[in-house]
C-alpha cells in the first residue's frame, strides 16, 4: 500500500512530504509488531513471481532512509536553549553592569538591602560580590583599560538617575569629577573617547565625543552605547521627560539621527551585538515585562528572547554572552488617616501604580496605572479611601482633580500628544489637541475649572508653560520662555514654577514679572498653593524618604508638615510620589521597588 502510494501517477495521491512517509512507515511497523505478537500467521501459497518486488523493496528502503534523515535533520536544526548563570543573590536593584576586558569579571552598581548605591565586582565562575572602595555612586561606563566612569551622589529622577560624572579605578579612591548632571555614558572602542548623555539648558543632550553636542531632546536619553566601529551611538530615546516609554535610535558622528524601532510602552537597556550589525534591546509594548529584541541599522526588528519575568539588557561580551538583570516590580500606594494615624495599605491596583492627586476633602485619590490591562496610553484610576474598589476612568497619565472634583485631567501620550478630561461618574471623556506641543509633561487646573496650565515643549524646543481654554482654542504660551509654571494661585493672579536656572519663582500675571522664592531646593517639587494663597506645598522626596513642607512664597520660611518613610526600602530606586490634602491633613504616597538579579546568558543568537 505504501509503495503504491509512492508511485501513484497523480501527484495529489502521493505522500506530500517525507514526514508523511515516515509516519506511514512507523504505523506499518507498529501494526506488524502487534500482529506477530498476538496472531497465528497463515501460510499462503505463492502466486506467480512478480518481477517488480525487488525494485519496490529497494525504493521503499530508500524512502525510509530519506524520512529518517529528515527526522534527524529536524531535530539537529532545533535551536539549543540558552544557558543562564546567576551572578547575584542579594535583595535589591542593580542599576548598571558591564563585562570587564577579561570577559569573566562583571563590574556593577547596585542598591542591596537597605544599603546605599555602591560599586561591586563579581566573577562569573564564582558569584561572590566584592564591594569597590568608592563613595556611593552609579556605574556609567567601563573602558578596556579598566577605567570607570561613575555618577557620584546620583539623584533619582523617575526612571533614570543623574549625577556628577567622575573617573575612578577598581582599586578605589575618590573619583575625579568631570561633568555635571550626566545620565549615561560609554567608552568608544579606543578606550579613551566618551559618549555622554546629560541634562543641560532644560533639555537632554548627547555628546560625542564628550563636549561636542550631536543631538538634543526635550524628553530624555539613556543607555548610551558606542558602536564597535566607533562611528555611531545607539540610545534609548524617551519623548516624555521622566517616562520610560520610547524607542531605539542611532546617531552618527555628524549628528545624523535615525529612529530604528516603533514606540514601546517601556524600553530600558541596550547594547551592540557581537558582530555590530544589530542593536539588542529590552522593551515591552503593553506590559511592564520587557523582552529581548534585535534591530538592524536598516530598522529590521526581530525577537530574540521572551521571558516570563521582565528583563533589562546591560551588556554583551566579545564572545556573545549577554548580561541581563531579571526584574520584578513591586508598587505600593499607602495612605495615612490623620485622625487615627492608621495606615491605609494596598491602595495600588496592578503591578505599576503611581500616585497622582488627592481630592480636597481627602476622601479619594486619582492615580496612574501603567501595568496589567492599562495598555500603551496608561489608565487614570479613581479610588475612594473608604475601602471601595478602584475605578478605571479612561486612558491618560498623571491625573489631576478638577476644582469641583468632577473630572481628572492629564496628558494623553498619543503622537501628537493630547489633553484628556475623564469624568468621575457619568459623562464622556474629552480629548483636546495640544497644538504645537510635541512633548507634554504635565497638566494643572486653574481655580475657575475652565482653563488648564500645561508644561510642554514644541518640536526642538525646551520646556515652557502654556494656557489652554477648555471652551476651545489651541494652548497659548504663557509667561517667559525660560519659565516652567506648575501651579496657579487661588486668585489666579500668580503662577508658581521654576526659572530655567532651576530657581523657584512666582510669575505675576498682572505685572508680567518673576519673583524668586527663597529656600526651595532644585530637587524639591512644587506641588500647589495653600488655600490662603500665601504659601506653597513643597515635596522633598527621594526613593527612601520624603518630607512635606509649607513654604511662604514671599519670605521662603518653611514649616515641616509631615515626614514619610516607607517600611521596606529594599530596591526603592524611584522617588516617592506624594499627595497632601491641606484641609484634612491626609496624605498618600506611592513607592516602586524593583528587585533585580544579574544573570549571564549564553547561546542567544
Amino acid at each position: 500500500r505504501i509503495i503504491r502510494r509512492c508511485v501513484e501517477k497523480k501527484p495529489e495521491r502521493r505522500f506530500q512530504s517525507a514526514s508523511d512517509l515516515a509516519f506511514a512507515i512507523e504505523a506499518l511497523s507498529t501494526t506488524s509488531s502487534v500482529t506477530s505478537a498476538g496472531a497465528i500467521p497463515q501460510v499462503v501459497e505463492p502466486k506467480a513471481t512478480r518481477t517488480w518486488l525487488p525494485w519496490a523493496a529497494a525504493a521503499l528502503g530508500a524512502l525510509a532512509l530519506i524520512a529518517a534523515a529528515w527526522m534527524v535533520g529536524r531535530r539537529s536544526t532545533t535551536k539549543p536553549q540558552p544557558k543562564f548563570t546567576r551572578l547575584t543573590y542579594q535583595q535589591g536593584y542593580p542599576s548598571n553592569a558591564r563585562f570587564a576586558k577579561d570577559g569573566q569579571t562583571v563590574v556593577y552598581s547596585a542598591q542591596w538591602n537597605n544599603d546605599p548605591l555602591q560599586i561591586y565586582s563579581v566573577r562569573t565562575e564564582f558569584p561572590q560580590s566584592t564591594k569597590v572602595d568608592l563613595p556611593s555612586a552609579a556605574l556609567l561606563a567601563l573602558s578596556s583599560s579598566g577605567d570607570m566612569e561613575v555618577a557620584v551622589h546620583p539623584v533619582s529622577e523617575s526612571w533614570f538617575m543623574y549625577g556628577t560624572m567622575g573617573q575612578a579605578q577598581m582599586t578605589g579612591g575618590t573619583p575625579r569629577a568631570q561633568e555635571r548632571e550626566v545620565i549615561a555614558a560609554d567608552y568608544a572602542p579606543n578606550g579613551k573617547t566618551l559618549a555622554v548623555a546629560r541634562r543641560a539648558n532644560r533639555k537632554v543632550q548627547l555628546e560625542y565625543p564628550e563636549g561636542k553636542v550631536i543631538y538634543t531632546t526635550a524628553g530624555y536619553l539613556d543607555y548610551v552605547r558606542v558602536s564597535p566601529s566607533g562611528k555611531e551611538v545607539a540610545i534609548a530615546e524617551h519623548p516624555v521627560y521622566g517616562d520610560d516609554r520610547g524607542w531605539v535610535s542611532v546617531v552618527d558622528e555628524t549628528g545624523t539621527h535615525k529612529q530604528l524601532t516603533q514606540e514601546f510602552g517601556t524600553v530600558q537597556g541596550l547594547a551592540w551585538s557581537r558582530a555590530g550589525s544589530e542593536i539588542w534591546f529590552t522593551a515591552a509594548d503593553v506590559t511592564t515585562d520587557r523582552h529581548l529584541f534585535g534591530v538592524s541599522l536598516s530598522g529590521k526588528q526581530r525577537p530574540i528572547l521572551t521571558m516570563p519575568q521582565g528583563a533589562r539588557l546591560l551588556d554583551i561580551a566579545a564572545d556573545g554572552r549577554v548580561l541581563l538583570s531579571v526584574e520584578r516590580q513591586q508598587p505600593e500606594i499607602t495612605g495615612i488617616d490623620p485622625e487615627t494615624g492608621k495606615e491605609l495599605r494596598g491602595l495600588e491596583w496592578f503591578d505599576a501604580s503611581l500616585m497622582g492627586d488627592i481630592s480636597q476633602d481627602g476622601k479619594a485619590i486619582a492615580f496612574l496605572e501603567w501595568g496589567g490591562p492599562a495598555g500603551p496610553l496608561y489608565l487614570e484610576v479613581y479610588r475612594k479611601l473608604d475601602g471601595s474598589a478602584p475605578v478605571a476612568l479612561g486612558p491618560g497619565a498623571q491625573p489631576r482633580f478638577s476644582p469641583d472634583g468632577t473630572f481628572v485631567a492629564g496628558p494623553l501620550l498619543t503622537r501628537p500628544p493630547q489633553v484628556v478630561l475623564n469624568p468621575i461618574g457619568t459623562g464622556e471623556s474629552r480629548r483636546l489637541p495640544a497644538g504645537e506641543i510635541t512633548s507634554l509633561k504635565s497638566v494643572a487646573w486653574f481655580p475657575d475649572g475652565k482653563h488648564l496650565l500645561l508644561t510642554g515643549a514644541g518640536e526642538g524646543q525646551p520646556l515652557r508653560t502654556y494656557e489652554m481654554d477648555l471652551d476651545g482654542g489651541k494652548p497659548q504660551p504663557l509667561g517667559p520662555a525660560d519659565f516652567i509654571g506648575v501651579a496657579v494661585s487661588p486668585d489666579e493672579k500668580r503662577i508658581a514654577g521654576r526659572h530655567a536656572s532651576g530657581e523657584a519663582a512666582v510669575f505675576d500675571l498682572e505685572t508680567q514679572k518673576l519673583q524668586a522664592v527663597p529656600g526651595i531646593e532644585p530637587s524639591e517639587a512644587l506641588a500647589k498653593w495653600t488655600e490662603d494663597g500665601k504659601a506653597l506645598l513643597v515635596y522633598a522626596a527621594t526613593p527612601r524618604e520624603a518630607h512635606i513642607y509649607r513654604v511662604d512664597a514671599a519670605t521662603g520660611m518653611r514649616t515641616l508638615l509631615q515626614t514619610v518613610e516607607p517600611r521596606d526600602k529594599t530596591g526603592s530606586m524611584l522617588p516617592m510620589r506624594l499627595a497632601y490634602a491641606e484641609r484634612t491633613k491626609t496624605y498618600v504616597y506611592s513607592t516602586v521597588r524593583i528587585l533585580g538579579t544579574l544573570y549571564v546568558a549564553e547561546g542567544l543568537e
